[in-house]
């Protein structure tokens, strides 16, 4: 079944469950002792209805027939002689159309109104898409470029060159392809999150202490000489998450630190509660995030944004997939320098129950 009638299928429940609804307290109301027969407050329940059936479903369609249901709706059942139609009373013609007016106008406008929303939903996101391939575009220019240099160096001047100078040659062509490879996996972990607001992503129960073990024998792996400290709370923490899009997080954030946090020489990672969620702190004591680049991260944490240069490299797509990660998971990621010096990332992540 495709996904238009999918969606008809289900505004059409939804028009139906509200209508049915208001009816029926309409009716009930009706027949209290304390209540006259009168279609005025019965009048305020359908554009009510209206309004919601409006707001909840999509396109005109379903607001307009809510108003031309009330209007028969009231007529049947509460105006007299009742429980039968009557257009013929005196000022009954102005007041039903009255009603209709006002149903129709209050769908058109929530209507208009919900479809503005999506344009600026729809446009948010082809912003974000335009920032997130400028940020591709730039993070892959620049180790290929340096890739294809270091390569042409060593294929033109191969006997020129002494052993150290081919030694570092190839290490950068490592260090690169490393890079590029991490671009991969963040490109990958993009894939695996979908939606206008977060991912649609099958989360597990996860003990938080394992996956902080993973990511830091991964990232001493890739980084031996950066010393790494762990400090984690003597309770465990359960936490429903995607494991490995969690453990990219914190990849990622470790080496943000390792490669451009001038100055630092080592990283810690703490691991607490706080107001329901679990906190996975990554800090370092290094030079810290551009006041610039750090605002503009707080005033919107699901933008991407393009990298100002080389040093900057890691501040791009990086953390723009960290975020959507954290946003996917209820959770949000912070990011504050540190009065000593340095930068701490913090992952929020919503606790099991």
């Amino acid at each position: 079944m495709s996904r238009s009638i999918k969606g008809m299928i289900k505004n059409i429940i939804v028009t139906i469950g509200i209508l049915s609804a208001v009816t029926g307290l309409s009716l009930l109301l009706d027949q209290q002792d304390d209540v006259s027969h009168s279609d005025a407050y019965v009048s305020m329940l359908f554009i009510l209805a209206v309004l919601v059936i409006s707001r909840v479903t999509d396109g005109y369609f379903y607001g307009l027939a809510a108003s031309v249901y009330g209007v028969l709706t009231v007529n049947y059942f509460f105006t007299f002689p009742y429980y039968a139609f009557n257009f013929s009373l005196s000022g009954y013609p102005i007041t039903m159309v009255a009603l209709f007016t006002v149903s129709t106008l209050t769908s058109a406008l929530t209507t208009r109104m919900k479809r503005q929303e999506q344009a600026r939903a729809e446009a948010a996101k082809e912003k974000l898409r335009g920032d997130l391939l400028r940020a591709i575009s730039h993070d892959f220019r620049t180790p290929l470029t340096s890739i294809m240099g270091a390569n042409a160096a060593l294929m033109e001047n191969a006997d020129a060159l002494s052993s150290e100078q081919k030694r570092a040659l190839h290490q950068n062509i490592g260090a690169e392809a490393m890079w590029l490879q991490r671009m991969v996996e963040n490109l990958l972990s993009v894939t695996r999150i979908s939606g206008e607001t977060g991912a649609k992503i099958e989360k597990t129960p996860q003990v938080i202490e394992e996956i902080v073990a993973a990511a830091s024998e991964k990232f001493h792996a890739r980084f031996p000489d950066f010393s790494v400290r762990v400090g984690v709370p003597q309770e465990a923490l359960l936490c429903p998450m995607d494991a490995l899009l969690v453990e990219q997080v914190l990849l990622n954030l470790l080496q943000n630190a390792a490669q451009h946090a001038e100055g630092a020489t080592h990283v810690e990672i703490l691991l607490s509660r706080e107001k329901g969620c679990a906190k996975i702190s990554v800090l370092d004591d290094g030079c810290g995030m551009d006041k610039a680049l750090l605002g503009r991260f707080r005033r919107d944490r699901e933008q991407s944004w393009e990298a100002a240069g080389d040093s900057a490299r890691a501040s791009g797509i990086g953390l723009s997939v960290c975020a959507a990660i954290a946003t996917a998971h209820g959770g949000s990621l912070r990011l504050e320098n540190r009065e000593g010096g340095g930068l701490c990332a913090s992952l929020l992540l919503p606790l099991e129950g």
